[in-house]
């Protein structure tokens, strides 16, 4: 992240300036941002006064690693060292800016891990999500990669993490993530003035990649039974007619992977895609198959069809789904 500090300007000014350079380095909101210490700032920008540069170059001769840049009464930004700096254009400030965000320190994590590996880390976060208390970081090499929120079942993506491959690249490192529980205080100052966004989309995302998952697949194969504790947040689900009659389904009873198979007439795979993400989430749960437990009744027979399963099929012919 990039942090200047703008003095001379009020709101509205600072405001479009910080648009400025977003818009000339290319750049998302949450990668330039305002800032009001200068000990903390990357950039100092000034409005073009004599008081403003004296003082200005006093302060940054004391922090050398800050840039200083004017903006003159043309609206042009120079560089503030010298008196007639060259002016930048957008291909001068892009570099500069995005040397700021490269370079930005990456936050270390010093607090004790609470969970390590795919297993564990998921416990923990699914009695996390449960009860909705606390905050945390996932961490990989002691490196902050994801800082979570279970109160505002929110999260932020750290300074210098690519956010656009984030799931796979999680599911990747699963069994190298620790999870480490911090304070609310520290979470705020790890996110910063990041963007907040939904956790479980996140983690719906990274539960559908196929990795990590033997032992609840093993469970499974078992005939474990799968009972969904809420609906989704629908922003997980979208388009996934399997996904819904699955919910409809398990909220109303737990079944196995072969009798949601079998009512639904889909495949052990399209189900076991579906758990894998509700069970990371929180959504779902697992109820161990009594020694004595008989056939969910409405089990057809192999290659037919149930009622149920007719229904929804009628129902997708009819809306052209």
């Amino acid at each position: 992240m990039a942090r200047v500090l703008v003095v001379g300007s009020d709101m509205q000014g600072e405001r479009a300036l910080l648009q400025r350079l977003r818009s000339a380095a290319a750049l998302t909101a949450d990668a330039v941002s305002t800032c009001r210490d200068l000990d903390e700032c990357d950039l100092l920008v000034i409005r073009d006064t004599p008081a403003l540069r004296n003082a200005a170059l006093r302060m940054v001769r004391e922090r050398p690693r800050i840039q200083f840049w004017i903006e003159d009464q043309l609206g042009q930004l120079r560089e503030g060292e010298h008196d007639n700096g060259r002016v930048l254009d957008d291909a001068a400030i892009e570099h500069a800016l995005r040397h700021m965000v490269d370079s930005a320190p990456v936050a270390s994590i010093d607090e004790p891990c609470t969970a390590r590996g795919a297993k564990a880390i998921t416990r923990a976060l699914r009695e996390s999500l449960n009860t909705r208390q606390g905050h945390a970081v996932l961490a990989l090499d002691g490196t902050a990669q994801v800082m979570i929120d279970f109160v505002q079942d929110q999260m932020v993506v750290a300074a210098g993490v690519p956010a656009e491959h984030l799931a796979q690249d999680l599911s990747d490192a699963f069994e190298s993530l620790s999870l480490h529980g911090i304070s609310a205080r520290r979470y705020q100052e790890l996110a910063g003035e990041r963007t907040r966004q939904p956790l479980r989309p996140l983690l719906w995302q990274w539960g559908q990649r196929p990795n990590h998952w033997q032992d609840l697949d093993a469970r499974l194969l078992r005939h474990a039974r799968v009972k969904l504790l809420r609906w989704p947040d629908f922003r997980v689900l979208g388009r996934q007619h399997d996904s819904f009659r699955l919910c409809s389904l398990l909220l109303k009873r737990a079944c196995s992977v072969d009798e949601c198979a079998a009512l639904l007439d889909v495949s052990g795979d399209a189900v076991r895609s579906f758990v894998h993400p509700a069970y990371l989430c929180g959504y779902a749960a697992l109820e161990a198959v009594p020694q004595d437990a008989a056939p969910l009744r409405g089990t057809p027979a192999a290659g037919g069809g149930t009622l149920l399963a007719r229904m929804w099929r009628s129902v997708r012919q009819r809306s052209g789904a």
